[in-house]
């Protein structure tokens, strides 16, 4: 692979099936994602399979990845709704969540693709998964600007893990109109808000974001301004006050 690794950094690829698995074990990977979904339509027009079916090509992957000693993080997507299918049965999700991680997924990530969740359907979703909330990450896309609202659920059911994209980028070929995922930017400044410990240099990841966007001649999806940035002692010491009442 033609890049720099950096000391401490994960390189996970996605595998769908096993001949992609045999691309990874060419590359030397040391982490690879298995991404599967509670919709079966939307499963079928994803990877072209049915959900049991999907579940089946990721044996042979993550059996492969245990006797090569590669790491496998799981992903179900369309956790909250579906373009195709509409509503989403948490029920489903917890099947297919369950399956990725009894079949050796360290870390389920659970994937709001088109961005519909709310604070109270979030609620709904990490209530009815029965997994240790360690094993669980919060992949919330916000095309309707309810990710952080959804986040900070999310945090508040024990999650300490959320997938996040640089300046907002991404979406999904399969949900049309879907933005990309929640900025880092502003998972970040929540983090700041609520005293979380992140350890990423926030400056820095804010110049990226706009230089990526620029680049890409793409609008910067992160909410996060300068001034905002200025005025985060303030906003940090305002919000702590709030929650220590």
């Amino acid at each position: 692979m033609k890049i720099t690794y950096k000391d401490g950094v994960k390189y996970p690829v996605l595998v769908p099936n096993i001949k992609g698995m045999q691309g990874a074990l060419a590359a030397k990977v040391s982490e690879i994602a298995v991404f599967g979904a509670a919709s079966e339509a939307f499963t079928k027009k994803n990877i072209n399979c049915t959900i049991d079916e999907s579940i089946e090509r990721f044996k042979a992957v993550i059996e492969s990845a245990k006797e090569n000693n590669i790491k496998v993080r799981g992903y179900v997507s369309c956790v909250m709704g579906c373009p195709y299918q509409g509503s989403i049965d948490p029920i489903v999700v917890d099947k297919v969540a369950q399956s990725l991680y009894q079949m050796g997924c360290y870390e389920i990530s659970l994937g709001d693709t088109i961005g519909i969740g709310t604070p109270q359907l979030t609620k709904v979703l990490f209530d009815s998964i029965n997994l240790p909330k360690d094993v669980l990450a919060a992949h919330f896309h916000n095309t309707y600007d309810r990710a952080i609202s959804n986040l900070v659920v999310a945090f508040s059911h024990g999650i300490s893990v959320a997938d996040s994209s640089v300046a907002g980028i991404g979406g999904c070929p399969y949900a049309k109109g879907a933005s990309g995922n929640v900025a880092t930017e502003d998972v970040l400044y929540l983090c700041e808000l609520l005293g979380v410990e992140h350890g990423v240099d926030f400056k820095m990841i804010m110049d990226t974001g706009s230089f990526i966007s620029d680049v890409l001649k793409r609008d910067n999806l992160s909410t996060v301004t300068e001034e905002d940035l200025q005025a985060l002692p303030q906003r940090k010491h305002e919000v702590q006050s709030l929650l220590i009442k």
